[in-house]
């Protein structure tokens, strides 16, 4: 591909995205696009548009710069009870927009970020998920909800217009040496919540594995949804340990209250809503064998390994 663009190029993930696509060869041009300037200079091969996703005439701009492939990572992870409608708006009308400018611009391959909190974190959950399990997202958390929602549009994407080859990458918690913002903050301090004694399984994937999954989808035109998870899981209560933080145990009644709280007055940008907190409750870990089957992704850090690529750096 010639011409790849990016949606949310400054953010987390979509930053680290560009980097890859730059130093490929094939790759000319990289059109990146997001409310917020980037962080550095823009280089040479990127052209950056400062541009709200859910704004009418992104068709006519990727057609313009005869855009191929399209990865949509501009998504609104945490909100305050006040931005909870501003939320909604950038995810879902900002997504319906993205897809729907695909179509008009005519690209050719898309990748979706999605999540795996569509499976929802339940008590009757099997260990791992897998892509055939249905999305079930926890009716109170916002940010699953949401992404159940945009793998609708993306199902109707593929099935309205099968030229264009859709992918949506499940990941689950995506931390690094690069991760930032309220939730890096909190992980900052010595101590980790357990809920309900952290029993339940849990897991994280390393930044630069998702980038290589996005890389690889976006290369082999793959169709469908993909789990990007590391090939481990563990209880949070050893991941937490393992990553050198004091657990901190709290009852969910106590946790919900307090995190309740917290989240209502704002605090930490919204990082702490309580149904975000009470998915460490039940199981929600998920199989990466059709990634690693379909699109020979082998993702090189486990669960804790990758948290200590953060807390290292943040020391």
């Amino acid at each position: 591909m010639r011409v790849v663009a990016v949606t949310g190029a400054s953010g987390y993930v979509g930053g680290l995205l560009v980097a890859r696509l730059i130093a490929d060869p094939e790759v000319e041009e990289v059109l990146t696009l997001d409310l917020h300037p980037p962080h550095h200079a823009v280089p040479e091969g990127v052209t950056f548009y400062r541009r709200d996703i859910c704004e009418p005439g992104l068709g006519d701009l990727l057609r313009r710069h005869r855009v191929e492939g399209l990865v949509h990572a501009a998504f609104v992870l945490h909100a305050t009870p006040r931005q909870l409608a501003w939320m909604e708006r950038s995810n879902l009308q900002g997504t319906a927009n993205v897809l729907r400018a695909a179509v008009e611009a005519r690209v050719k391959r898309v990748v979706v970020l999605s999540s795996t909190t569509v499976y929802g974190a339940w008590p009757d959950n099997p260990v791992p998920l897998t892509e055939a399990h249905p999305p079930r997202p926890n009716p109170d958390y916002p940010y699953g909800v949401h992404k159940g929602r945009l793998e609708e549009m993306c199902r109707a994407l593929e099935e309205d217009h099968p030229e264009i080859a859709c992918a949506v990458l499940r990941p689950p918690g995506i931390v690094g040496p690069h991760f930032h913002g309220p939730l890096a903050d909190l992980w900052r301090r010595r101590w980790a919540i357990l809920i309900d004694g952290g029993r339940a399984p849990g897991q994280f994937v390393h930044e630069a594995d998702v980038v290589d999954l996005i890389l690889r989808a976006l290369r082999a035109g793959a169709r469908g949804v993909f789990n990007a998870t590391p090939d481990d899981w563990l209880p949070w209560r050893e991941i937490w340990t393992q990553a050198g933080k004091q657990p901190l145990n709290l009852p969910w009644p106590v946790a919900r209250r307090f995190f309740g709280l917290v989240w209502r007055l704002g605090l930490f940008e919204g990082a702490t809503h309580p149904a975000q907190v009470g998915l460490a409750r039940f199981p929600f870990v998920a199989s990466n064998e059709r990634a690693r089957r379909e699109l020979g992704w082998r993702p090189r850090r486990s669960t804790v390994e990758a948290i200590r690529t953060f807390t290292r750096g943040s020391k």
